[in-house]
Parts: structure tokens; C-alpha cells; sequence
């Protein structure tokens, strides 16, 4: 897994997020969005995540998947057994 900032609470309360991690929370964001839209999703939790979505405003630029964020699960399993053996 790549490397990840954290993010910082500040003494008046607000959360900073930084770079990748930022990207990261957006990639949920719109992963859970995408998997909740249908005839059987749950009007609440779309409801939260729309309010989710409004505070967080838009990612600028061109939204990175899950593989560019984190790195490839199957490459980093292949990786790790080769250090094994």
C-alpha cells in the first residue's frame, strides 16, 4: 500500500486533510454514491451521503481510482510472496 498522510485535528476543532488522503475520501465518496443509486438503495443513507457531498464540495481535478491511490492488491500479493520464497 502506498504511502497515505494523515489527517491533523486542529486545536478549533477542523480536520485538514491532505493530498492522497483527501483523493482517497473523495474515491469513497463516489464509490459508495455509485454502489448505493438503484431501486433498492436505502433513502438514508443516500440522504447522508448527498449531505456528504455537499460539505465536501467537488474534487478539483481528475479523481484518481482506488488502484493509483492505494497501489495494486494482486502486484503487492505477488510482491510479497516473491520476498517470502
Amino acid at each position: 500500500m502506498k504511502y497515505m498522510h494523515k489527517a491533523i485535528w486542529q486545536s478549533d476543532g477542523n480536520l485538514v486533510i491532505r493530498g492522497n488522503t483527501r483523493a482517497l475520501l473523495f474515491r469513497a465518496l463516489e464509490d459508495a454514491r455509485a454502489n448505493v443509486q438503484g431501486a433498492n438503495a436505502d433513502p438514508q443513507l443516500a440522504r447522508t451521503l448527498q449531505a456528504l457531498q455537499d460539505v465536501l464540495g467537488r474534487y478539483d481535478g481528475r479523481l484518481p481510482s482506488a488502484n493509483e491511490l492505494l497501489g495494486d492488491p494482486a502486484q503487492e500479493q505477488l510482491a510479497r510472496n516473491l520476498l517470502k520464497g
